[in-house]
């Protein structure tokens, strides 16, 4: 499959987004995690996507609906799906992963830092394939036009050690719904899938956020996989 074909099916599957599911917290990045949850009883709906621009990619494709909500002022809960296409394969569903969100600064505070926690467990939907879990500690902030956000990752493989990891991610407001920016995600472990974005936010309060971003990651033998990732968030109640 080329990578005009993988750019049509994310197309599709982001049409369909909004009928597959009801929910997920708006996120103001694509790698990195924002700190916030919803407010007690909002839903939202995320939908991650991402496509490989060279056709010799072992991963063609991915993505990724989720359903979040606000269960307090403090506290949300998230479940979400991740299927993929390997090079020469049909597309898969690979996991199911619930988690929980835990907003650690006070949550009237609209201005200054905001911190949190979330944990996530992903269950493999093939037998005898490993799960995984994930623990980040987030923080962002923002000053006028300008916002920062960064996560200190901990995940494990089951069977095997943990890893520790960090995303940041910057975005510079450029005017009322549109700003750029740049974000990166790697491991302290190794350098083999680090991932280095250029980003683009597209955000309408009666609509939601579309993102876009150019970039790729760092593969086995030390080379460079482009790909563009897209994200999707709604606001459905």
């Amino acid at each position: 499959m080329n990578f005009r074909n993988n750019f049509r099916v994310l197309c599709v599957a982001f049409v369909l987004a909004p009928c597959l599911a009801a929910a997920h917290h708006g996120q103001d990045f694509l790698l990195v995690e924002s700190p916030a949850v919803p407010h007690p009883g909002s839903a939202y709906l995320i939908a991650n996507a991402q496509a490989a621009i060279s056709d010799d990619a072992e991963e063609q494709a991915s993505f990724e609906p989720a359903l979040l909500f606000g269960v307090t002022p403090r506290i949300a809960f998230e479940l979400h799906a991740h299927s993929e296409k390997l090079e020469g394969e049909s597309w898969a569903y690979e996991a199911t992963a619930p988690s929980i969100h835990l907003l650690l600064t006070d949550p009237e505070n609209e201005a200054g830092p905001k911190v949190g926690m979330s944990a996530e467990f992903e269950f493999a939907s093939e037998a005898g394939a490993p799960d995984n879990s994930e623990v980040r500690l987030s923080v962002e902030n923002d000053r006028g036009q300008n916002k920062w956000a960064g996560n200190l990752i901990a995940s494990r493989e089951q069977g095997g050690s943990t890893e520790l990891g960090v995303a940041l991610g910057f975005r510079h407001q450029i005017r009322a719904g549109f700003a750029l920016g740049a974000e990166g995600q790697g491991s302290f472990e190794h350098a083999q899938g680090a991932q280095l974005l250029a980003t683009t936010y597209f955000e309408k309060e009666a609509f939601g956020t579309f993102k876009i971003g150019l970039g790729g990651q760092r593969i086995q033998d030390g080379a460079f996989e482009p790909a563009i990732h897209l994200g999707l968030v709604l606001r459905v109640h």
